[in-house]
């Protein structure tokens, strides 16, 4: 049987997944040599990539699993819901 993990075990590997990706877009934002705005940015966009890449692959995988297909209803409607939240909070976002 397999045990459940605790919400602190979530919380840190958010931490660990989202770091990268912030302090890099961060970073690359307010870096005044183009260079070092280009390499933090790549950081960043690195980062978000590799998170897609590994939760698209758990998908893939517990979708086999469980014997269904990857794409279903619930996959769709939780990539529609992030990019609609995505989406709003780029309106808070004052230039």
């Amino acid at each position: 049987m397999k045990e459940r993990p605790s919400l602190l075990t979530f919380f840190l590997l958010a931490i660990l997944a989202g770091a990268p990706a912030m302090l890099g877009t961060w970073i690359g934002g307010f870096a005044f040599n183009p260079f070092l705005a280009v390499l933090f940015l790549s950081l960043g966009a690195g980062a978000i990539l590799q998170v897609i890449v590994e939760v698209g692959k758990m998908l893939v995988n517990d979708s086999r699993g469980m014997g269904e297909t990857a794409v279903s209803w619930l996959n769709f409607a939780g990539l529609t819901a992030g990019i609609l939240i995505m989406y709003l909070t780029a309106f808070l976002v004052k230039f």
